[in-house]
Order: C-alpha cells, then sequence, then structure tokens
C-alpha cells in the first residue's frame, strides 16, 4: 500500500488526527471567510422562513418568490448565471394527479342502495391517483389485510379477493402496538404493504377504514382529513415518468361509513376486537352488498424552479454546494404534527432556509473577495425536496455542467440548530479525500465539534441522486432530527446562529481546499464506471480497462 492510501485508510477507519495536517491547518485558506456573519445568516433565514412566505411549498407562489430571492442575492454579490440559455434558472416539469370530477361510492344490500359522500363519508389516500369504474362489484371484509409468517397471523388467508373490492382496518392487530410512537406498528402495517398485498390476491379496489381501538381510539386519521390532504398538497412526480392512473382504487373511509357497510352501528368495534385476537371466525358475511365506484383522474403539469449560479475557476472542474428552498407549505404533507397543526404554516427555518443560507454567504464571500479559485463552484438551490428529491433529481438527469467535471457535491440541509455543539458529516465514506479535506478543515473552527460516519451517506436530502445516480462524492453536513422538524414551530427564532457561524465558515474551507486540492477525489459507491475530470476512475475498486493503452494506474491523492 502507497503511503497515501495507507493515509487515506486510516482516516476512514476512524483514527486520523488533526495533528497530521498540522502545517495545513494553521489557519483558514478560504478567501474572505470573515464577511460571513450571524447578522448576514440571520437575515436570509429571517427573510425565507416568514410566516408571508408560506412555508414555501413546491411549485406555490411563495416558492417561485424564494427562487427569485436567491438570484438576487447571488446577483448582487457578483456570482454569474449558470441556469438554462443564460439564465439562473433551470425549469424543473412537476406533475400531478386531480380528480376530474369527484369520485362517487355508493352501495346496494337488497334493493336499499346508499351513497357515500365524498369529503363526508370518504377520501383518496394518495390524492387523485386513479381512474376506475367498478359497477356491481362484491365486497369482501380483509381485516387489517396482514399476512404475518412469524407471528402466525394472516387474515386474508382462504379469502377469495380477485375483483372484489376489499374493505380492511388501518395499522395491524391493537396489541401488536409497541410504545407510544407515532407509527408503533411494522412494516406489515403501510398502505404500499396492504396495497402490494391485496394487489397480488387479485382485488379490484380498497376501502380502508381506522378502526375505534387503534392506538388506543386516538388517533388524528379516526375522522377523516377534511377535505382530503393529499388534494391540498398533491403528491408530485417528475413529468414524463407515466404515472396514468394506474394501481389499486384506494379510499380511506370513515367509521360511520364503514358500519354501514357492515351493516350496523358499532359493528367495526366488535369486529376489530375479534380480529386483533386472531379470530376470523365471526368475519362480517358482506355477499348480500354490491358496490359501485366510479373515479377520474387526469395529469396537470407544472413549471417549477432550480436556482443556478456560478464562478468560474481557473479549470473546468467544479465544486457543487446545493440546499433546497421549498418546504412544506401548510403542513398538509410531510408534517409530524398534522393531528394539532395541518393547515398551519411550518416555516421551515431550518429545514432548509438554514441550507439555502449557507450557500447565499459562501458564494456572496468568494464572489466579493476577487480571488478566482483553482475550480470553479457551482451554486445550486433545489425545488421539490420535499415531494421526493425532485429538484435534484431533475437535475442529475439534465445536469448543468457534465458530471465527470464535477469534483464533488456538498449538499446543505439543516444545519441551523447543531444540538450539544456537534454537526454530523456524512457522506465522507464515500471518499477518502473528502474525508481528510473535511479532518483537516474542523480544527480550524473549535467552537463546534464534527463528527464522521463509516457509512453511505442517508437518502434523506439533495445529496442522494448525485450519489446514486450521478456517481460522484459527496458531503451533507447535518444537523439530525430534531423536535422542531417538520412542524410548525421550526422558527427562524429558534435557530443556534452562534454555532451555525462557524459552521458555514468550515464548510466554505472544506470547497476552498478541495478547489485548491490538485488531487482528484475517489468515489466509494454504488455507481459503477463514473470517471472524474482527469478523465480515470473514480472508484480505485473497479478493475482498470483490460486495453494496455489504456490501463492507468488509479491515484487519488493530494501531490
Amino acid at each position: 500500500m502507497k503511503p497515501i492510501r495507507m493515509l487515506a485508510a486510516l482516516a476512514l477507519c476512524g483514527v486520523f488526527f488533526s495533528g497530521v495536517y498540522a502545517n495545513d491547518t494553521a489557519r483558514p485558506s478560504a478567501p474572505n471567510i470573515d464577511s460571513i456573519t450571524l447578522e448576514d445568516i440571520k437575515a436570509d433565514v429571517y427573510f425565507m422562513a416568514s410566516d408571508e412566505m408560506a412555508g414555501r411549498e413546491t411549485c406555490l407562489p411563495e416558492a417561485l418568490i424564494t427562487a427569485s430571492y436567491v438570484r438576487n442575492r447571488m446577483e448582487r454579490a457578483g456570482v454569474k448565471p449558470a441556469g438554462e440559455d443564460g439564465t439562473w434558472y433551470q425549469t424543473v416539469k412537476l406533475a400531478h394527479r386531480e380528480w376530474d370530477g369527484k369520485p362517487a361510492i355508493s352501495f346496494t344490500r337488497g334493493d336499499k342502495t346508499t351513497t357515500l359522500h365524498y369529503e363526508e363519508h370518504f377520501v383518496g389516500t394518495e390524492g387523485a391517483s386513479v381512474n376506475a369504474e367498478l359497477k356491481d362489484a362484491e365486497i369482501v371484509f380483509a381485516g387489517y389485510a396482514v399476512a404475518d409468517l412469524d407471528k402466525g397471523y394472516n387474515d386474508i388467508e382462504g379469502l377469495d379477493l380477485k375483483g372484489k373490492i376489499a374493505l380492511i382496518m388501518r395499522y395491524e392487530p391493537t396489541p401488536w402496538r409497541v410504545g407510544g410512537r407515532r407509527n408503533p406498528f411494522s412494516r406489515s402495517s403501510y398502505l404500499q404493504s396492504k396495497e402490494a398485498l391485496l394487489q397480488s390476491a387479485g382485488c379490484a379496489g380498497i376501502l380502508m377504514v381506522t378502526g375505534p381501538e387503534s392506538l388506543g381510539g386516538n388517533d388524528n386519521r379516526l375522522s377523516l382529513p377534511s377535505p382530503g390532504a393529499a388534494e391540498k398538497s398533491p403528491p408530485l412526480y417528475l413529468a414524463g415518468e407515466n404515472r396514468e392512473g394506474g394501481g389499486l382504487p384506494f379510499f380511506h373511509v370513515s367509521l360511520a361509513a364503514a358500519d354501514l357497510l357492515l351493516g350496523g352501528g358499532g359493528e367495526l368495534q366488535r369486529v376489530q376486537k375479534e380480529f386483533d385476537q386472531g379470530d376470523f371466525k365471526q368475519r362480517p358475511d358482506l355477499s348480500n352488498v354490491k358496490l359501485h365506484l366510479s373515479a377520474k383522474s387526469k395529469e396537470v403539469v407544472r413549471e417549477c424552479r432550480n436556482v443556478a449560479g456560478k464562478i468560474e475557476g481557473e479549470l473546468d472542474e467544479w465544486i457543487i454546494f446545493g440546499a433546497h428552498h421549498d418546504h412544506l407549505g401548510l403542513g398538509y404533507f410531510g408534517a409530524r404534527d398534522a393531528a394539532t397543526a395541518m393547515g398551519q404554516i411550518h416555516n421551515g427555518a431550518d429545514d432548509n432556509a438554514s441550507g439555502v443560507a449557507t450557500v447565499l454567504e459562501i458564494a456572496e464571500a468568494l464572489a466579493k473577495s476577487g480571488v478566482k479559485p483553482r475550480r470553479g463552484f457551482l451554486f445550486l438551490t433545489f425545488t421539490g425536496e420535499e415531494k421526493g428529491l425532485l429538484g435534484s433529481r431533475w437535475y442529475c438527469d439534465k445536469p448543468l455542467i457534465p458530471h465527470e467535471k464535477a469534483i464533488a457535491m456538498i449538499n446543505i440541509d439543516m444545519i441551523g440548530r447543531i444540538p450539544n455543539k456537534k454537526l454530523q458529516l456524512q457522506g465522507t465514506a464515500s471518499s477518502a479525500m473528502l474525508e481528510r479535506v473535511c479532518r483537516e478543515s474542523g480544527p480550524l473552527f473549535p467552537e463546534i465539534e464534527f463528527t464522521f460516519s463509516d457509512r453511505p451517506p442517508m437518502a434523506a436530502s439533495d445529496h442522494w441522486p448525485f450519489y446514486s445516480v450521478a456517481g460522484m462524492p459527496v458531503v451533507f453536513p447535518f444537523g439530525g432530527t430534531n423536535a422542531e422538524m417538520h412542524t410548525a414551530i421550526d422558527d427562524p427564532e429558534t435557530i443556534n446562529y452562534r454555532d451555525m457561524l462557524p459552521a458555514v465558515k468550515c464548510l466554505y474551507e472544506v470547497a476552498w481546499r478541495l478547489s485548491e486540492d490538485k488531487g482528484y477525489p475517489d468515489y466509494d459507491g454504488p455507481v459503477k464506471g463514473t470517471k472524474g475530470p482527469n478523465g480515470k476512475l473514480r472508484n480505485p475498486k473497479e478493475t482498470p480497462p483490460s486495453d494496455p493503452n489504456e490501463a492507468h494506474e488509479e491515484e487519488f491523492s493530494s501531490k
């Protein structure tokens, strides 16, 4: 093993210490670093996370205003536009489905027809996700729709569900509940698990009710979201993904509607108690019930924006900074406090005004320094992170600079709290060189402690497409989950600005050192065959080309 590789290996094992690079870490080298101030960070966070910005929900006007704010801040600082056709923006086309008229459900029992009313008796579980037309469909009570072999529980065994509607209960048997966690059951309780199980059994549709015994009878969804939260904040996807309303019709019905279907008030509570004990003998007989369901949806495409600015370097090689500028809006999608705060503004000061402020402060410091970096800096803020990393996924599919020109991606998300003065640097296990540079830089900012992980980064923010699709090394500074995350109390006045300041400066220092280093970072990740700006494979563990004219020794060191 060469000496430099041994050092990298020691770094990955966590035994590297700051004294090794004492000469390199005497003082920060990033130009104009002291122009980054607590007051400037605070001003950015307070603007983006103000009530007037209404939570910056993806594609809504306030998110577009935030994108304009980012563009104006960078432009005033002297950063150049890096978007499409010389603009500051990359258009991101997102789609969702909405109902083409309200869905309709009715059922007959004997000669009596009962109509269920949308938003009063039922709502979609995933917004306007399907097109379906069912007439005189049979309906079967399918319990919790759980088949758990380890627990010896299978409440759909022996049922003929092909072509029929399944009436099911949410979650799992009540005695399985563990502690007081918000979702205290296993994976079998997930809607996706139930849908997959019933679809494999040939079901034509699903009606789901939250039983009166579930979660101690204290679940916010005992009464229906009214109107459907998934329609106020619809699930989004990248335009062109061909989601044509397929899948099963899947509706959440009220307790009153379930009792009507079962033929009597209190019937569901009786049945739930029996199924909780694994007693399926008294399964309700719905053979005399015929159900009629009609649901039509249509796709709506909307345009959102990523923001892109750049500071060119001497080389056509780039350090990418990223942060998402969207949040949860009024908390109809993704809020952890939906039971008490749905419909209230979720300002997202930490998540992720803190990250955008970091990108803006670093961009401004470098642009106003008058110093030309060796490698260029690309500053991105993304739309749609909260809806599924949509803006970063769009970017990685349609990059503004070729992926092979990028040295690394630094994604900033939730660094506004920094509990106990500790900030996680996830993702450094994706590159020995990245970890080395981070460990060199950290001791320069002793106000906080930087911690490292030898695990791959979480698939929880916008670094993930760069790591798992584009195949480049990433760093993900993360303050950790906290009580305010995805709640209506993630407000600007709750941010830990004093500890955030040295964190921002340290990330600038990390990026500057990556820019000036003459080496090329390695990459340890899932994508094979990716190359860096030097034209060589990023991953030193991959087999070199078999052609002797192309064979080369991989070097991922600083010289």
